[in-house]
């Protein structure tokens, strides 16, 4: 597998020493040193887990720079110089790969070749030492993560915890805050909505973790993930629509676009300023937030209205949840309000953010990313999407067809809504909320019209893409060109958009399913999420807009090759039609040839059998792979379109 690594900046000799010095692992007055000695003192620095010099000494014998000689042997004969496979032996290992598994002694730079693995010939001064072990830091090791994250895993940045600053190598913030004293709280941010009816603004209840520096006056930015599930699901698969139903013909009738319902807000607080009081007890639910958190990037999450400790109604979709939502993102931007408690009378206000928010997420989380950024909303200045719906019409629709997730077949928009009404399991609150909720199921069932498939305004509003000329914020969608729970149509259509707008924007698509991004070893999205989102939350000129093409798709037979692309368009593509030949064994084109009829049995046969849809799709694939050779001719395949 390769470590393709698109996150390294290209960084020159003077910045990469200013580095290495400000994050004390080369010495200020490294002039002064001799090859010998600063060669053994940059090894024993990347050993972060020994915390003595006596302790690092010892390790250097751990290490081998050949077939016959080990670090601390090599080092007793004073070297001037180190050769390219006896550097590159010790770095390896320093990467944590082993000898005789991974790689042999005698050709180390021959894997880091076929690796991916950058390395620096002919070691033969102190300048060239430098730059290596500045390339070395910034290597992904085995595990995936550069070498430099893999010593903060072993407290070598614990050094600069308290000093109420952000720190950056090649581009990127480094986790220089202690997590161990993360602020974690609740708060509760007022929206303008009453959709649960009871006269009262929704409340919608935000988690924040933020760094202990922000309450010594520390301004850092937020990452925000809008899930709707982060308070909880109510599964209950059973509950699922019938499949199996033969679509009538399409009534003529449209749904009127919502309106706001009358609220009586509360007496407004003084403009004053009160901490939280109330203590976060959900922990943070997406990865790449956590990484970003020990970088001194605060992580919120909030569930929008009907989830578990927000008021309101969960609407699938629906203008009021994205409003909802993007009220989050006024409140950390200032301008809106918050209070410590459900009272509504002692404010608390953001004053820790510095007002630039950015988006993670996938599936849902990734789906209110498209919606708020389509509302323009002020202080969010970056979105990053993964497999995110643009559509709803398209996710639970296909020309008037009715269709559904792949492995949730039966579901539609009512039952996600019910599905993320997670503040029906307080008690209290399901007493105020059910029978509200009850209206709104039979609301969603009836105008989701899942009998005819039909396009209303119901699904109208709920397609984001209508509103895209409001976006403002830079842009990278993330999706899967197999996913088959959110299609990459939805992906394809939004981008067809956003790539003609001023804004900056990228796109990624990889050969999986539904995944997140940073699963893949073959390229560093994390790393890459980091540069994107210091240039864009902090401000700082890290060539992060240079850094890798406009578009990275990864190749469907060789994982770890990515292709390079101006843009993903249909144009780009080609379509031809091929015929089986008649010993059923190659394709190939047209050739005068009729083109053939299929005949679509598998519904037929499915119903017969009466079992699962997992059963029958094993059972299906163990005939093909067995018979596939003795019946491939003998099928009546058709013209298939390519």
């Amino acid at each position: 597998m390769k470590y393709n690594q698109y996150a390294y900046v290209e960084t020159d000799f003077d910045q990469q020493v200013k580095e290495l010095i400000d994050i004390n692992f080369l010495p200020k007055n490294y002039a002064d040193w001799n090859f010998n000695d600063l060669l053994g003192k940059l090894v024993k620095m990347t050993i972060a887990e020994a915390k003595t010099d006596a302790a690092k000494t010892t390790k250097l014998s751990e290490f081998a720079v050949s077939n016959e000689q080990t670090l601390a042997d090599f080092l007793k004969g004073k070297p001037e110089s180190i050769g390219t496979a006896q550097f590159y032996n010790v770095a390896l290992q320093l990467l944590g790969y082993h000898v005789h598994y991974d790689y042999e002694l005698a050709d180390p730079t021959g894997f880091m070749q076929k690796n991916a693995l950058p390395f620096v010939q002919d070691i033969s001064d102190v300048k060239k030492l430098i730059s290596a072990f500045y390339r070395l830091l910034n290597t992904r090791a085995k595990n995936g993560q550069i070498l430099l994250d893999v010593m903060a895993g072993k407290g070598y940045f614990t050094q600069f915890w308290g000093q109420n600053k952000f720190k950056f190598f090649n581009g990127k913030a480094i986790p220089v805050f202690d997590t161990n004293k993360v602020i974690r709280e609740v708060v509760y941010v007022e929206t303008d909505l009453d959709t649960d009816h009871d006269g009262k603004s929704d409340l919608i209840q935000v988690t924040v973790f933020r760094p202990a520096e922000t309450n010594k006056g520390l301004k850092v930015p937020a990452l925000y993930t809008a899930s709707p599930y982060f308070g909880g699901i109510i599964a209950n698969e059973k509950r699922n629509h019938n499949v199996d139903e033969n679509l009538s013909d399409a009534a003529d009738w449209n749904d009127p676009q919502y309106v706001h319902s009358p609220i009586v807000k509360a007496k407004q607080p003084d403009d004053s300023n009160h901490p939280a009081t109330e203590e976060a007890v959900h922990k943070s639910s997406y990865p790449l937030n956590e990484y970003m958190l020990a970088r001194g990037f605060a992580s919120v999450f909030a569930g929008a209205i009907g989830t578990r400790g927000s008021d309101g109604i969960r609407i699938t979709g629906a203008p009021e949840e994205t409003e909802s939502a993007a009220a989050v993102i006024e409140w950390l931007h200032g301008d809106r309000i918050a209070y410590t408690d459900r009272t509504r009378s002692v404010q608390t206000k953001a004053d820790w953010c510095n007002g630039n928010i950015g988006m993670t997420g996938r599936s849902y989380l990734g789906t209110l990313q498209i919606a708020i950024a389509t509302t323009g909303v002020k202080g969010l200045k970056t979105v990053v999407s993964e497999a995110a719906i643009s559509s709803w019409y398209d996710y639970y629709r296909e020309h008037g067809l009715v269709i559904a997730p792949e492995a949730c077949q039966g579901e539609d928009l009512d039952l996600l809504a019910e599905t993320c009404q997670s503040n029906l399991w307080d008690a209290g609150s399901y007493l105020k909320i059910k029978p509200e909720y009850d209206k709104m199921q039979k609301e969603l069932l009836t105008k989701e019209d899942s009998e005819t498939g039909q396009y209303s305004n119901f699904w109208e509003a709920r397609i984001y893409r209508h509103h895209a000329d409001r976006i403002k914020c830079s842009w990278i969608s993330v999706h899967g060109l197999n996913d088959w729970n959110v299609k990459p149509k939805n992906v394809y259509k939004i981008w067809q958009l956003v790539k003609k707008m001023p804004m900056k924007h990228h796109l990624f698509l990889h050969q999986g399913p539904h995944y997140n991004m940073n699963n893949f070893v073959s390229i560093d999205f994390t790393d890459l999420m980091n540069l994107w989102f210091v240039h864009e939350l902090l401000g700082i000129e890290n060539n992060a807009y240079k850094q890798w093409p406009t578009v990275m798709i990864q190749d469907n037979l060789q994982a770890d090759k990515w292709h390079e692309e101006k843009d993903w368009s249909n144009e780009l593509g080609q379509k031809k039609t091929y015929y089986p030949t008649d010993d059923g064994e190659l394709f190939q084109d047209g050739n005068g040839k009729a083109q053939q009829s299929f005949v679509d049995e598998g519904g037929i046969e499915f119903k017969k059998a009466d079992i699962s849809e997992s059963d029958w799709l094993y059972k299906f694939c163990l005939l093909y792979t067995s018979d596939a050779a003795d019946d491939m001719a003998s099928l009546d395949l058709g013209g298939l379109r390519i």
